[in-house]
């Protein structure tokens, strides 16, 4: 791997951070730490890691369902978003050996199967009649809620990913750890837990990935003049970007970042760029554009719910979908990448 990436030496910090960027690889930290960060980070692609890559029963599996299914999950107790996005078994070419992929190979248009929003924490008890204690977060309540969940919206769909948000302890850099902070974190561990004892069970097969919203964020709404580069990065203002990453306010806002990650996936929505909806996903599109039921405004629709979770969702599968493509094309272009991310959005196409 090393070797292949010497050309990486060769390459100016600017273009080291637009790699990084576009792969959702750590962009920060001198040219030698830089490389570093980008030969660890391609070393773990879908073609790369000894978890998928290497594991030949897990392939088959992929060709014999014929797709790969991702599930996103953006997290939440009362408002915990889920979305599942699906790709064919040619996408990224599960193959260890990068000669065999195709230079001429159209990019897939992901389908997006399922966009839903959900409360994990019994939201019929909330809505009884009946008096009710004050609600409880201790970790033997919320055991079967993770549990429910798992099992009920994710592994029946027998996913390939699932993409979990990563959570911080600290919100706006404060020094003080809130206890909502702590309850969302505590339900992050179970959910790994659960994972990987199911895995170590041999019930399901499949890839558990950490994101880390800051670098979904900096894929979608870095640089341009507007702040916004759909579908992929910019060599624009690194301040910016810092900022960002360590909690604080930025030009952008945290409503107004808000509000243009949403712009994106309404116009995503509508114009059908970027992803197909299909089945249930379809019915939470038309919702998103106020179209069902006759309602004319999609907040007020029906099962819809918090727009800014689902958004969050969806940005964040189809930001990693669109890394490991890019990280596909460092390891098979070399040094043309460069000329790739800044002639097609920066890995857009």
């Amino acid at each position: 791997m090393a070797s292949r990436l010497d050309w990486l030496r060769t390459c100016k910090l600017k273009q080291l951070e637009a790699i990084a960027r576009a792969t959702g690889i750590n962009s920060s930290g001198t040219k030698p730490v830089l490389i570093s960060h980008i030969q660890e980070g391609l070393s773990q692609t879908h073609n790369n890691s000894p978890n998928v890559a290497s594991d030949k029963s897990l392939q088959q599996k992929h060709q014999r369902n014929g797709e790969y299914k991702i599930f996103s999950i953006d997290m939440g107790i009362r408002n915990l978003a889920y979305c599942q996005l699906v790709l064919p078994p040619s996408w990224l070419h599960p193959s260890s050996d990068i000669s065999k992929i195709s230079t001429t190979t159209t990019p897939v248009t992901p389908t997006l199967r399922h966009w839903s929003r959900i409360d994990v924490s019994s939201p019929s008890d909330r809505q009884s009649t009946k008096p009710r204690l004050k609600e409880s977060f201790t970790p033997a309540i919320y055991a079967p809620h993770a549990h429910t969940f798992l099992t009920t919206h994710i592994l029946p769909h027998n996913p390939t990913h699932i993409l979990i948000e990563r959570q911080r302890f600290r919100s706006m850099g404060g020094s003080a750890v809130q206890e909502w902070t702590l309850r969302v974190n505590m339900f992050e561990a179970m959910l790994y837990a659960i994972l990987q004892t199911y895995m170590a069970e041999g019930k399901w097969e499949g890839e558990v990935v950490p994101v880390l919203p800051s670098k979904v964020v900096k894929y979608w709404l870095d640089g341009g003049e507007d702040g916004v580069v759909e579908g992929g990065v910019d060599l624009g203002d690194e301040k910016t970007v810092k900022k960002n990453e360590k909690g604080k306010r930025t030009s952008l806002g945290t409503e107004k970042s808000k509000a243009r990650k949403m712009g994106i996936v309404r116009d995503m929505v509508q114009n059908g760029s970027g992803i197909e909806l299909q089945g249930q996903a379809r019915e939470m599109g038309d919702l998103v554009m106020g179209k069902a039921e006759g309602k004319k405004r999609a907040d007020k629709g029906k099962g819809l719910g918090k727009f800014d979770d689902l958004a969050d969702c969806l940005l964040q599968g189809l930001a990693w979908v669109k890394w490991e493509e890019n990280k596909r094309l460092v390891l098979e272009k070399g040094m043309e990448v460069l000329d790739i991310l800044t002639a097609n959005g920066k890995g857009k196409e």
